[in-house]
């Protein structure tokens, strides 16, 4: 099995479990929440899966998805950079929705999570954005599922079906993993980059708004 074989399988996979998790979460997200919030929060889960969805797909069709053939230089631009810088931003996002600016999480397991395999992830993105060669983006993929071994156990809208099922929920970082999939499966298809870009900062954007109002606010929970 080449590399781009398993950087399909694990997009392909990827795509699946954050499907899995977001649908999950949209649900119980609805049943809870007024209107007003969960019809822009269900747009927003709905696009970035079509998209992401749409970037893997382009990528298992063979579209020019030898990354190599594009020349370094053309790669270290800006928004290049925002895509790679997505990854670990919408992690880091997650994170402060979950304990906010505190350097400990709500189990040691997602201590380690905020405090050392973020900063990985990050160290991986800006190694591929340098060097450019397809592997950084596979170890990019196989790292961001680290973030999913259920490990949270604050028990909310989202975290609550999860919890009472397995005890901790996988959900934390949901929207990270999911910009992951996204952003890699843009990188390696270069399908859709601009709107990859876009939902990903929208999605960071969203998860800094959330900080902002639920630990300071205590809006919506």
């Amino acid at each position: 099995m080449n590399a781009d074989k398993v950087q399909q399988w694990l997009l392909g996979l990827g795509w699946v479990v954050s499907a899995l998790l977001m649908v999950r979460f949209a649900i119980d997200f609805a049943s809870r929440m007024s209107w007003w919030l969960v019809i822009p929060f269900c747009v927003l889960v709905i696009a970035s899966l079509g998209l992401s969805l749409a970037n893997v797909l382009s990528f298992r069709a063979g579209k020019d998805n030898s990354v190599d053939s594009r020349p370094k230089g053309e790669k270290r631009n800006i928004g290049w950079g925002l895509l790679l810088a997505a990854i670990p931003l919408s992690l880091l996002a997650s994170s402060l929705d979950c304990t906010g600016l505190s350097p400990y999480g709500c189990s040691p397991f997602c201590t380690f999570i905020k405090l050392v395999w973020v900063p990985v992830i990050a160290g991986l993105c800006v190694v591929y954005f340098m060097l450019g060669t397809p592997v950084w983006l596979t170890l990019i993929n196989l790292a961001a599922f680290v973030a999913l071994i259920p490990h949270c156990v604050c028990y909310n809208v989202g975290n609550g079906w999860w919890i009472n099922v397995l005890g901790a929920s996988p959900l934390c970082y949901g929207w990270g993993f999911l910009i992951s999939v996204l952003v890699v499966g843009a990188i390696r298809s270069r399908a859709n980059l601009g709107l990859s870009l876009i939902i990903s900062l929208t999605i960071v954007i969203g998860s800094i708004g959330f900080f902002v109002s639920h630990h300071y606010f205590q809006y919506p929970w």
